[in-house]
C-alpha cells in the first residue's frame, strides 16, 4: 500500500482538524470559497421563490351594529364597518348589502358574532343569535352556529353578552355568504347597538389559504 493510500485511510470516515496544517487549504483550492463564506452585515433574504410557507394573516376587521334591533330577525339595516378611536384592521375588504356579507377572497375565515343583549319591557325572555351561511347566495340557508341567552327581570339592565365564532371553508366568493339574526326575542327587548362604542359587532379574520 503506498503511502498516500496509508494517510488517507488513516482518516477513516472524516478528517480531523488536528490533520490539516496551517495555510494548506486556501480559497485557491477550494473553489468558490470565497464567494460562499459568511461575514459582515448578511444579505436580505429574498422569499418570492419560497414554497409551502404560509404568509400568515392577511385581513381582519370589524363591523358593527349602529342601533338597537327591537325585534327577532335577520339583521339587514344599521351595520356599518368599525372606524372607532384605536380601531385596526388589517387590509380590510368585508362587504354587505341588505345585511348579507360577501368575502373578499377565498380561505379559511374565522367569523366571530358579539351580540349584546339588554332587557326591556318584553319581560323574561330568552335570544339566539345566529350565523347563517349560504352556498348558493342565499337562496337558501342554514345555521353553521347559534347562542343562547336568557333574559330576565329587572328591566334596563344588560342581561348578557353572548359570543359566538365559526370557521368558514370559504372556496366561492360568489355563492358562499354569510349574514346574522336574532331569534326568539320579545318585543321591548334589545339587541344593542351604538355608533359611538362597539356593543353588537361582527369580527372576520382571514387565517389562511384553503
Amino acid at each position: 500500500m503506498s503511502s498516500r493510500a496509508r494517510t488517507l485511510a488513516n482518516f477513516g470516515d472524516g478528517i480531523a482538524t488536528a490533520d490539516i496544517g496551517d495555510g494548506q487549504v486556501t480559497d485557491a483550492k477550494i473553489d468558490g470559497m470565497s464567494s460562499s463564506k459568511l461575514s459582515g452585515a448578511l444579505p436580505a433574504i429574498d422569499g418570492s421563490a419560497l414554497t409551502g410557507v404560509g404568509g400568515g394573516i392577511t385581513r381582519a376587521e370589524m363591523w358593527i351594529l349602529t342601533t338597537n334591533k327591537t325585534s327577532a330577525g335577520s339583521l339587514t339595516a344599521n351595520l356599518a364597518q368599525e372606524s372607532g378611536d384605536g380601531y385596526g384592521g388589517i387590509n380590510a375588504g368585508m362587504s354587505e348589502s341588505s345585511g348579507i356579507f360577501t368575502f373578499p377572497e377565498t380561505g379559511y375565515w374565522l367569523v366571530r358574532y358579539t351580540a349584546v343583549f339588554e332587557e326591556g319591557s318584553g319581560g323574561d325572555d330568552q335570544a339566539r343569535p345566529g350565523i347563517l351561511f349560504s352556498s348558493d347566495n342565499f337562496s337558501s340557508e342554514s345555521y353553521a352556529t347559534r347562542g343562547f341567552v336568557g333574559l330576565t327581570d329587572p328591566p334596563n339592565e344588560f342581561a348578557q353578552t353572548e359570543n359566538i365564532e365559526f370557521i368558514f371553508d370559504i372556496t366561492d366568493t360568489t355563492n358562499q355568504k354569510i349574514k346574522f339574526d336574532v331569534g326568539e326575542m320579545n318585543s321591548g327587548n334589545r339587541l344593542l347597538g351604538s355608533t359611538n362604542q362597539k356593543l353588537t359587532g361582527f369580527t372576520f379574520i382571514r387565517l389562511g389559504d384553503t
